[in-house]
This record gives C-alpha cells, sequence and structure tokens, in this order.
C-alpha cells in the first residue's frame, strides 16, 4: 500500500511543477519567519528529479537529493523483510550518527540562510 501511495505522489508530482501548478503546501516556518528551512525547496527538488535534472535537484535542495537513497534503501530492505515473512531488521546507529546526521542539518539549516553562494535567500 505504501509503494501505491509513494508512486501517486510522484505521478502527481512529475506532473505538476510545485509553485506553478497543482497542489502544493508551503513551508510554515518560511511564513512565519522568513528563513528557510532544511526541507525548503525538497518538493522542488524532487520534481526536478523525476524530470532527470540531477544538478536543478541539488541547487533547490542538496540535503534531500542526498539523503533520497539512504530513505529509498531503507524502505526496499523493510519491503523485502515484510514480502519474506522475516521480522524486519533492526537498524540501530551508533548515538554519534546521529548527533553528526543532526549537527550537519542544523548547519544546512544555518548555511542556506546566509545570503550569498550557494544559497540565495
Amino acid at each position: 500500500m505504501l509503494w501505491v501511495l509513494l508512486a501517486a505522489v510522484a505521478a502527481y508530482l512529475f506532473l505538476f511543477e510545485p509553485g506553478r501548478t497543482g497542489f502544493f503546501p508551503g513551508c510554515p516556518i518560511r511564513a512565519i519567519t522568513g528563513y528557510t528551512c532544511p526541507g525548503c525547496g525538497s518538493t522542488r527538488a524532487l520534481h526536478q528529479l523525476l524530470h532527470g535534472h540531477l544538478l536543478a535537484a541539488l541547487e533547490l535542495n542538496p540535503l534531500v537529493v542526498i539523503a533520497l537513497p539512504i530513505l529509498i534503501a531503507t524502505l526496499v530492505i523493510y519491503t523485502r523483510a515484510a514480502f519474506q515473512g522475516e521480522t524486519m531488521p533492526r537498524i540501530s546507529l551508533p548515538s554519534k550518527y546521529i548527533w553528526i546526521a543532526a549537527i550537519l542539518v542544523m548547519g544546512f539549516w544555518l548555511g542556506r540562510n546566509i545570503p550569498g553562494y550557494p544559497f540565495p535567500v
């Protein structure tokens, strides 16, 4: 069911360009503060990826482009385990990796709100 939902969302995102057509919610953080969050531009980046424009997607939100293969691989692992009737694999990361990821996201958040290249505000 999840894969069907993801396929439907991908088809919608492929057909309609965010910010120009279709229904796409805005970012509440940007609406309230005027600053971009780590997720800002992710819908437009996914639209560009679905059309095969990797560089355009990286310009819109490099964090999403880098994280997407990890998210897809994790979903494939869990789907395979579910279809084979296995117990779901337990993914456990040492806390240092979680802290590193949190610091990278926060650094990305701060960096993209500094006016200038590569993140024009």
